[in-house]
């Protein structure tokens, strides 16, 4: 019953997708394009799955100036609840693969996210320099899981992209992590229960150089990994 619901899941993005498509092509790639999808998907899958969100220090979620979110990333619902935390001005940075994604690749790209080769290193360095250019120029901020795939709750050790960002673009880092929904999730229930989001305090990164990035890294993780534990009891 829950592999039919998971499957059941994504035909809904599928033709959430094809719904929003030709909304994203009026303005491809505008700044404010992936929240506009983020609020219509968000809201179709929490009530599909039943579940509710919480959110503390929300406000964080809407800064002033860009900013590069990092969060942990658990596992294939991360696509189903990640989004409801996207506000206007913020993207996310995804791997190339991603495009090829039937229907979902289309719009994910419309939406104005950032898409680049991770296997590619030189290229994949290229990529993150444009995206701190294009962070300045459009004001936008950066949503990425900095671990690089699902942990499955286990914490993986923050690949060092998303921390290079940061400083190349000398903007902040804004900690948020998930609840662990393996502690408090229940999916084989209508009313799958609640999930908990806590913005913690942006991480300057004013007058740091590239050599920083792997202190900045570990420090974030120490951060997120703690506050995950906290707000999943």
């Amino acid at each position: 019953m829950y592999a039919i619901r998971v499957s059941l899941a994504f035909v809904i993005l599928a033709f959430l997708a094809l719904a929003l498509t030709p909304v994203t092509l009026l303005r491809p790639r505008h700044r404010n394009n992936m929240a506009l999808v983020s609020n219509v998907c968000g809201k179709v899958m929490l009530w599909y799955w039943g579940a509710t969100v919480e959110i503390e220090n929300g406000e964080r979620l809407s800064p002033e100036s860009p900013v590069v979110f990092v969060s942990n990333h658990q596992d294939t619902h991360d696509i189903f609840f990640a989004i409801n935390i996207i506000r206007n001005g913020t993207v996310t940075l995804g791997k190339w693969e991603m495009i090829y994604v039937p229907f979902i690749g289309l719009l994910y790209y419309l939406a104005g996210n950032i898409l680049i080769k991770r296997k590619n290193k030189s290229k994949a360095q290229k990529a993150l320099s444009i995206a701190a250019k294009r962070m300045q120029e459009k004001q936008l901020s950066v949503l990425i899981f900095p671990e690089g795939t699902r942990n499955w709750g286990t914490p993986l050790p923050f690949k060092l992209g998303a921390f290079k960002l940061a400083i190349e673009g000398q903007v902040p880092v804004q900690p948020i992590c998930f609840s662990l929904r393996h502690l408090t999730m229940n999916y084989r229930q209508w009313q799958s229960g609640t999930i908990k989001v806590k913005c913690l305090e942006p991480i300057s990164t004013k007058g740091m150089t590239q050599e920083d990035a792997l202190d900045l890294a570990v420090t974030c993780r120490k951060k997120i990994e703690k506050a995950c534990i906290d707000i999943s009891k």
